[in-house]
């Protein structure tokens, strides 16, 4: 089995954590022609993303308390299994509702990975040295945005959708026996009421009375009204809208996935030096510039592909300083249900990022105007619900 906090641990659980990315990265390519090759709308299609969503948000609710009550291992593998089922299952699909059906599934299964992560790293360690650890889980995680979208476009081109579905079934394969065989229980005292109803109203009773742990929640998943703004529409402004090959729009989202690891590795550093709650304060100042910029930009004769994303590489960059210590502040109270906590802290994100992803959508005009104010509104929420609910400061080292 692989030493906890060891190199090759932080490789696997941020491997396990990518596969939810390469469910929606490495299919926005593909997006415009899964429409065309199965005769469905633009918006019948962006249901794809927007149910995958919902179904991996509804799916925490069980993965929680269920990792809470026999492990975090066997959940996780169990999970991953379906998952790899239910993808293969998305390859075959040959009408958009079927495709559709089958996304729900794969995001119900898909929830295990980040959740159990999650946990697990609630299981060795609290605080900012949580956040740390988060921190160095992003910089692998950060190779999904990095090569999903590029791989999916080659697969694309290549192959045609499917193969994309293909290629992430064996992927999971791959994760299920690395973690079957390297990842050790974490969880030392499993709770055996955890799927009791009175476990359970207890638990969901904590995590919404606890102050700073629904606070933290909805300051995370704000950050991902946001990023899932972008993902959202971003495969219709830059394919439709700017006229970028779909091989080639991958290689913007390389921007990203760049920012994802200079900001996670900036964030590691510099809670070596200052309290999380001083890092906070910084991340939420970049994000509404970060939110504003991708208003402005479309307005201007900078208007083009790379200076949208140059906008949004702010905004992403100031997530990494912001959902890292939100989340690790989240769980800080909560280690004695850190599975169910960190499933309701994914529900949380991902009704956040599929109503993001919904609004934008209903409001798309081909331009890139409504995804830049989604964005901003979702940098002001998330700024002001920490300055009015939250300070002063909450994130206190570990004991």
């Amino acid at each position: 089995m692989i030493a906890p906090e060891s190199r090759g641990f932080i490789v696997l659980l941020g491997a396990l954590m990518m596969v939810n990315s390469l469910s929606i990265d490495m299919t926005l390519p593909a997006l415009p022609a899964i429409g065309h090759a199965l005769g469905a709308a633009p918006d019948a299609v962006q249901l794809t993303l927007s149910l995958y969503l919902v179904g991996y948000a509804a799916g925490q609710f069980l993965v929680g308390p269920l990792a809470d009550r026999f492990g975090r291992r066997h959940v996780l593998i169990g999970g991953l299994s379906i998952y790899a089922v239910a993808t293969v299952a998305c390859a075959l699909s040959r009408s958009i509702h079927v495709l559709v059906a089958a996304r729900v599934i794969q995001g119900i299964a898909a929830c295990g990975g980040p959740v159990v992560v999650r946990a697990i790293v609630r299981d060795h360690v609290g605080g900012d040295r949580a956040a740390q650890m988060l921190s160095s889980l992003t910089t692998v995680f950060a190779l999904g945005p990095l090569v999903a979208p590029i791989i999916g476009g080659w697969l694309l081109v290549a192959w045609g959708w499917p193969s994309i579905f293909v290629f992430i079934a064996a992927w999971t394969v791959a994760l299920v026996l690395a973690a079957w065989m390297g990842l050790a229980e974490s969880l030392k005292h499993p709770d055996r009421e955890a799927l009791r109803l009175a476990r359970l109203v207890a638990n969901y009773r904590t995590f919404l009375t606890t102050r700073t742990t629904i606070g933290f929640a909805f300051v995370n998943g704000l950050c991902w009204v946001g990023i899932f703004s972008f993902l959202s529409a971003s495969p219709f402004v830059f394919v439709g809208y700017y006229g970028v090959a779909p091989e080639h729009y991958g290689y913007y989202f390389a921007l990203l996935a760049v920012t994802l690891v200079v900001g996670a590795s900036t964030n590691k550093r510099l809670l070596r030096h200052m309290a999380g709650a001083r890092v906070l304060r910084f991340g939420f100042i970049l994000l509404v510039a970060g939110g504003g910029a991708m208003v402005v930009v479309p307005l201007t004769p900078l208007s083009g592909p790379l200076a949208v994303m140059g906008a949004f590489v702010i905004y992403c960059f100031a997530q990494t300083l912001v959902m890292p210590n939100a989340v690790a502040a989240a769980l800080e109270p909560l280690k004695h249900m850190a599975g169910t906590g960190s499933a309701l802290l994914g529900i949380v994100q991902m009704l956040c990022g599929a109503l993001g992803g919904y609004l934008v959508n209903i409001f798309y005009d081909g331009t890139p105007v409504p995804m830049g104010v989604a964005i901003l509104l979702a940098a002001l929420a998330c700024a002001g619900l920490y300055r009015v609910i939250l300070q002063p400061p909450m994130l206190k080292p570990a004991a």
